[in-house]
């Protein structure tokens, strides 16, 4: 265990692979922030040793963090004894919220092993595009999962299809709960977006932006293609890259091969996203698979037109700045609507859009409070 007090009713146990700054974990962490510490407190178990960009914050809010070796076929054996070891020392909890779907056939079989009544598991990606071997391994062992759970949650319908199937879905068993943000933290900020703009020496620059995981579903290689296509006709372009992944050298290097370098910010794992959504001028997300992208939704809630795929949920289209583009479109058609739409847009304060229709985590942190107490009292 490490750090935290149980002052709180109900202690909920989060199951993440780690504990960095990716849409999952962001969107677990606005939550807790916002809700009621003394009704409900998170713990986490993560699949890593390694500290994580929210480890600090968690145990100054009252949380613990608890480990187990990262997972792979290698280590099945001891992985599946660590986490047998953590639910027979661990049996206060009564509900575990699984966000890796990948393994949580194996940890909701131990937690159901161990009798802990709740167990939910939360979808928040969509159906993968590429039917590789590991991406049908994958689902397959998504859906394993439900043999084990009490609950399911999804961030969208595509989000649940892709993990528990249309039937569960359309019956209402799965329910469907969007990704929702602190939405007044995003407002556009003219001076802000100056200031910001200043301190990455891009004042003077039309600026695309991506925040996002280097791996393949974010689809950087097309961003970069994108953004080529974009220099040549505005050669004042700049393109942000905020995050960190697998894929981040390759990406380098592609954008080394294209003479782009010095057009081309990667800029890393940052805790000023707001700052930076205030200093471009579009987003650009041609994702080949999402459940329900957060980052979509704060670039909303800055005033930021958004260009994303068609791959992507209609659910997250709830103001008029997003426009969908099919992917089978050349890095050229996405170009010039990138170009054409972003001048279109005058940047507005969209917040009011953003509560009304149930994204801000005010809203979202009730329903969770409720959504908890009555797993409970029903597992009685």
């Amino acid at each position: 265990m490490e750090g935290g007090i149980d002052v709180a009713k109900i202690r909920i146990l989060h199951v993440f692979g780690a504990l960095n700054s990716g849409g999952a974990e962001s969107r677990t962490m606005d939550i807790y922030r916002e809700i009621d510490r003394n009704i409900v407190q998170f713990d986490f178990l993560v699949h890593t040793h390694e500290k994580g960009f929210f480890d600090d914050e968690i145990r100054a809010l009252g949380g613990n963090i608890y480990r187990v070796p990262r997972f792979n076929l290698k280590n099945l054996t001891s992985y599946i004894r660590g986490v047998d070891d953590f639910f027979r020392d661990h049996k206060e909890y009564r509900i575990i919220h699984g966000h890796i779907l990948s393994t949580a056939f194996i940890y909701f079989k131990i937690a159901k092993k161990y009798n802990i009544p709740v167990r939910i598991a939360h979808s928040r990606s969509g159906t993968r595009a590429q039917l590789n071997i590991v991406n049908i391994i994958k689902e397959l062992t998504e859906k394993l999962s439900k043999l084990y759970v009490t609950d399911m949650l999804a961030v969208s319908k595509i989000a649940g299809y892709s993990a528990f199937g249309k039937r569960d879905v359309d019956s209402g068993k799965v329910a469907i709960m969007p990704n929702a943000i602190k939405a007044d933290k995003y407002t556009f900020n003219k001076n802000l977006r100056q200031d910001t703009r200043k301190e990455l020496n891009i004042e003077n620059s039309f600026v695309v932006g991506h925040i996002g995981r280097f791996s393949p579903q974010k689809n950087h290689e097309f961003i970069i293609d994108i953004f080529n296509e974009i220099k040549k006709k505005n050669e004042h372009s700049k393109l942000i890259l905020v995050g960190e992944g697998p894929l981040r050298s390759s990406v380098k290097s592609k954008v080394l091969k294209l003479g782009l370098e010095k057009d081309v910010l990667f800029l890393g794992v940052r805790s000023d996203v707001p700052n930076l959504l205030n200093a471009m001028d579009t987003l650009l997300f041609p994702s080949t698979h999402e459940g329900l992208p957060g980052v979509v939704l704060e670039a909303q809630a800055s005033g930021l037109p958004c260009i994303i795929s068609d791959k992507i949920t209609s659910e997250v289209r709830i103001t008029d700045l997003v426009e969908y583009l099919s992917l089978d479109k050349s890095a050229g058609y996405w170009a010039d609507v990138v170009l054409d739409y972003s001048s279109k847009i005058i940047r507005k304060n969209t917040y009011d859009k953003i509560v009304e229709a149930g994204y801000d985590t005010k809203a979202v942190a009730k329903w969770y409070e409720s959504y908890y107490s009555n797993s409970i009292d029903s597992s009685k």
